[in-house]
């Protein structure tokens, strides 16, 4: 027996089951939903006694330990006696994807059964209504096991006249998983988000709210298909903003600007910073670079390695377990250091970001696009993003700074990555096509086109899917999903160690990428394997991504669709035609032009800023003195910075001096002359200055 104190177990929930034990049941339940949930799914460290049969057999054991977890859980919500209390279905809730994946992963697909334990109207219409009694415990427990797989109706607006933060919770709980993929489960979500930003800008606080899914209900909205799928972003701020106010939150003033080392100081609020991950890839080059033009320091969680820590000049571990302490101690580094700009790469993986987008920590705050989606804040004053890749800009709340194509150079993942090519195959019997996405990305949508795709194409096809995220319990229902759709015809893998990854792509002759939500990492990293593929454009940034990647690697436009019929025939195109296909495979890296993913002019990101700098302490008389390095002439532009060690001094004066006096101190700190237009700031010119050499 294993240590009861160690770890979590299936036996032990069983066997508080069998007794109505009902709090040690609980307490059983919810430990193995946090350890499935710490792992990502993976259900490695709970005690289970799987029959030895299953030794070797990963899937049959996921499928093996849902379905105990599954029954169990049947036979203690349909005990009459069984009741749940409001902390405690909070609680659940909070966990309750993980609820939905073992029955969606298991036999019984969702609990319906257990729901229709619970209807009190024999002459119903429908067995898809469920009638409950007036009893706050049965409402409790229909709200926990009211899962994305089910195909009960539910009235949202009956259960907001009941309870609105119950609702509202429900809510949060349907939108948490990130394994939504069949039409009733993608399709609660769609509906959802139409309903919910009107009534949740009617809650006063996070209180009584799952505030750990938070997150997870802003992220996962870029995943729909409607245009004003990000409205909810904006209700949920609204509902932050106050909830912050109301614990004596204060916004930092913003006029007290400081330096370090004669520059201004950037203050940058990470998610992901490890040197594997696509964050530190995307931003590394252009925060190193930017460190030419400003003192930066980094704040984190644990998640970053050294590498990613040695980026910046400073760099502070974020601490303490409620979020306004966090904050805190953002805004207390923000004030001692006097912060002009707050820059966050990416913005919806964990809380804090989003807190901390819904508060004052600098007079420039910024987003980068790691997320690629706008965050409906009124404390975000720009998004960062290069030119090629936005689709509408009206999709943004932000004001866009839209920098060259070259402005952030990506870190390929390794050497041996970016020099992997696969093979290539003349007349292949069947056309292996790799999809390789996120969990989040899978959905009926896109699962019809290949079908289609599938169905049309006169060569054999077979689909590989290789899903990050798919692990443990995850992968049944994952695999269940795309063989509903392909049967034979697709390949679902599980996550695995990228040299397997690898090793599948190394046999794939082309490539598709997910609609409607596409990252251009994946377009990067299929590019450097030397393969091709077709993606649908849109008005939305994580659309158009892959639309720009496609330009610089100067393949064809007809690779780019407009529709699901045009992706569809296209890619029945590229299917069919091998020696077309073969071509294009050809141009990319006999040319090496992948090589310009990695190459670039990183400095223009803190250029840009600098301008903006200089725009804000014009606009409000801000005094304000810091250096700017002066730029040797490049021969020719990569992803490193090269700045003379000297530095010219530039003080910054206020806007409502006189003109003449203004260009009197200009000329006494610059070391060149420099024209000086009415009302013009000194920071402005210098950063304009900075510019025009680069330009040289």
């Amino acid at each position: 027996m294993l240590d009861e104190n160690s770890f979590s177990s299936v036996i032990r929930f069983e066997q508080a089951v069998k007794v109505k034990d009902y709090e040690r049941a609980c307490s059983e339940l919810l430990g193995i939903l946090a350890k499935i949930d710490s792992n990502f799914g993976g259900f490695q460290d709970i005690e289970c006694d799987f029959p030895p049969q299953l030794a070797n057999l990963e899937h049959d054991k996921a499928v093996h330990f849902c379905t105990r977890v599954a029954t169990a859980i049947t036979q203690l919500f349909v005990d009459p006696d069984f009741m749940i209390s409001d902390v405690g279905t909070l609680r659940f809730l909070a966990f309750q994807r993980w609820i939905g994946l073992i029955f969606a992963s298991s036999p019984y697909v969702n609990a319906d059964h257990i729901l229709q334990t619970y209807n009190r109207n024999t002459e119903r219409e429908s067995t898809s209504e469920i009638f409950l009694e007036d009893n706050r415990a049965y409402l409790n427990k229909f709200c926990i096991l009211y899962l994305p797989e089910s195909n009960i109706t539910l009235n949202l607006d009956a259960l907001w006249d009941i309870d609105p933060e119950l609702c509202v919770s429900l809510c949060f709980a349907l939108q948490s998983p990130r394994v939504l993929h069949t039409e009733q489960a993608y399709s609660k979500r769609a509906a959802i988000l139409q309903w919910l930003p009107e009534k949740l800008r009617q809650i006063p606080s996070l209180n009584n709210l799952p505030t750990n899914i938070a997150h997870d209900v802003y992220m996962h909205c870029s995943y729909d298909v409607a245009p004003n799928k990000h409205l909810v972003k904006k209700a949920l701020n609204d509902v932050i903003r106050r909830h912050l106010l109301s614990l004596g939150w204060v916004d930092r003033d913003v006029q007290k600007m400081g330096n370090q080392n004669g520059k201004p100081v950037m203050v940058v609020l990470l998610e992901h910073f490890h040197s594997s991950h696509t964050i530190y890839r995307a931003y590394s080059t252009s925060l190193t670079a930017a460190k030419a033009f400003f003192h930066i320091i980094g704040l984190s969680g644990s998640d970053i390695d050294q590498t990613g820590r040695e980026v910046f000049n400073e760099f502070y571990l974020l601490e303490g377990n409620h979020i306004v302490e966090r904050l805190d101690q953002i805004k207390a580094i923000c004030e001692r250091n006097g912060a002009a700009i707050f820059y966050m790469p990416s913005i919806g993986m964990d809380i804090t970001s989003i807190c901390a987008s819904n508060a004052r920590f600098a007079p420039i705050q910024v987003i980068g696009l790691g997320h690629p989606a706008t965050t409906n804040s009124d404390f975000i004053d720009y998004a960062i993003v290069e030119d090629d890749y936005v689709g509408l800009e009206q999709c943004f709340s932000e004001s866009l700074l839209r920098l060259p194509t070259n402005a952030l150079p990506y870190v390929p993942l390794s050497s041996q990555f970016a020099s992997t090519v696969s093979s290539v195959r003349d007349k292949p019997d069947v056309v292996n096509i790799g999809i390789a996405l996120t969990t989040m990305q899978l959905n009926p949508y896109f699962l019809e086109a290949c079908k289609a795709i599938y169905e049309r194409a006169n060569v054999e096809i077979r689909f590989h899917f290789i899903c990050t995220q798919s692990i443990g319990i995850t992968h049944p229902y994952v695999e269940r999903f795309i063989d509903s759709y392909l049967g034979d015809a697709a390949v679902s893998y599980p996550y695995m160690p990228y040299e397997q990854y690898q090793h599948i792509l190394n046999y794939c002759d082309m490539v598709l990428y997910p609609f409607p939500f596409s990252s251009v990492s994946g377009g990067i990293e299929m590019a450097t394997f030397g393969l091709v593929g077709v993606c649908k454009t849109g008005d939305e940034v994580h659309e158009h991504l892959n639309q720009g990647l496609f330009k610089r690697l100067g393949l064809p436009e007809w690779l780019v669709a407009e529709n699901v019929e045009q992706y569809v025939e296209r890619a029945v195109r590229l299917a069919e035609n091998h020696q077309e296909r073969i071509a294009l495979r050809h141009q990319i890296y006999d040319s090496n032009v992948r090589q310009t993913l990695f190459n670039g002019d990183p400095a223009q990101m803190g250029q840009m800023l600098l301008q903006k700098l200089a725009e804000w302490t014009e606009q409000n008389h801000i005094e304000f003195a810091f250096s700017v390095p002066a730029k040797k002439k490049a021969a020719r532009k990569t992803a490193k910075v090269s700045a003379k060690k000297a530095e010219d001094k530039v003080a910054v004066k206020p806007a409502k001096k006189s003109v003449t006096k203004a260009k009197s101190e200009l000329k006494k700190a610059e070391t060149k002359k420099a024209t000086t237009k009415k009302k013009a700031s000194p920071l402005k010119e210098a950063a304009e200055q900075l510019k025009k050499k680069e330009k040289k």
